[in-house]
């Protein structure tokens, strides 16, 4: 598994429709949109995305899931990558593959790394 949290400003769901967009188009076989969730309430939004990617030379499935939280100051982005196992248990790291274009798609509008406080 792979995590990342970064943080930048806007909104939610223009950063939200941004990140949708991008994921679809980028890559030569970008992942499918199994699942997504809007909500926004007092001004605070949240939104849902559930990525998938079937890899042939793994024989599975990877996935990323993306929440994206904030107000019209601060908007967070969590991404969590699974999956990316394969025959006899080998290790391919592809969802670092799917986590990775998150962060350059965030990067590219200025977000940076969120360092969160121990747990």
């Amino acid at each position: 598994m792979a995590e990342i949290c970064m943080a930048g400003a806007g909104s939610v769901i223009e950063t939200a429709k941004l990140i949708k967009t991008e994921m679809l188009e980028r890559g030569k076989v970008p992942p499918d949109l199994r699942a997504e969730v809007y909500h926004v309430q007092d001004g605070v939004g949240v939104a849902l995305f559930v990525f998938e990617r079937y890899y042939m030379r793994t024989s599975g499935f990877t996935s990323l899931t993306v929440a994206v939280t904030g107000d019209n100051e601060a908007v967070y982005v969590d991404g969590i990558g699974a999956g990316g196992g394969g025959m006899m248990e080998a290790i391919w790291s592809t969802e670092d593959k799917l986590l990775k274009t998150l962060i350059e798609i965030l990067k590219e509008r200025g977000f940076e790394e969120f360092i969160q406080e121990e747990k």
